[in-house]
């Protein structure tokens, strides 16, 4: 089934975001080559592949679900920029989600998610600095390394969560589900 949310055409151009060499099938559409993957056993790889061939939104939506059921009271301040950037994706909430990143545990989904957030679009550098653009591909890999993440903690079964966290981004990519938080 096509992924009418990507603009990519084919996976060579995502594997190019991911500095992926190139790679036998690569010139097939992406949700072609991410079954692959898949298929293959490279359920991690396939994850950083759909943190790119989402949009950065949706991305971080992505992110979101699979981060905010193992999210810690501790990730409460992360986890709530992240959902209040979802409900209005404006500079002062991509801001505070960066504000958030910074001073939230360092490899926790949560915090990951708000890096997300922050890296989506506008400038990085302080509001009193000249404007600097993120590189194209921190979004999508902080929002894949995000659910990476959360399923490193999940409490059940990794594999299984993790086909669940594809599933969930499959279904976003096929506009099979709503990106409303």
């Amino acid at each position: 089934m096509s992924w009418p949310r990507t603009i990519w055409a084919q996976a060579r151009q995502i594997n190019a975001l991911l500095r992926w060499p190139a790679l036998p099938g690569d010139d097939a559409p992406p949700e072609h080559f991410f079954e692959r993957l898949r298929a293959e056993g490279k359920a991690a790889e396939a994850a950083l592949f759909l943190g790119q061939a989402l949009p950065r939104f949706e991305a971080v939506f992505w992110a979101a679900q699979v981060a905010a059921p193992v999210a810690t009271p501790e990730d409460a301040a992360a986890m709530a920029t992240v959902q209040a950037w979802l409900a209005d994706p404006a500079e002062p909430q991509r801001r505070a989600a960066g504000a958030a990143a910074l001073h939230g545990r360092p490899a926790a989904a949560a915090t990951l998610a708000a890096s997300a957030v922050f890296h989506s679009g506008g400038s990085i550098a302080p509001p009193d600095q000249p404007p600097a653009p993120p590189p194209r591909a921190v979004a999508g890999t902080l929002a894949a390394v995000a659910v990476l993440a959360a399923v490193a903690t999940a409490c059940r079964d990794h594999r299984a969560a993790l086909d669940h966290a594809l599933d969930l981004g499959t279904a976003l990519a096929r506009r099979e589900a709503e990106t409303t938080p």
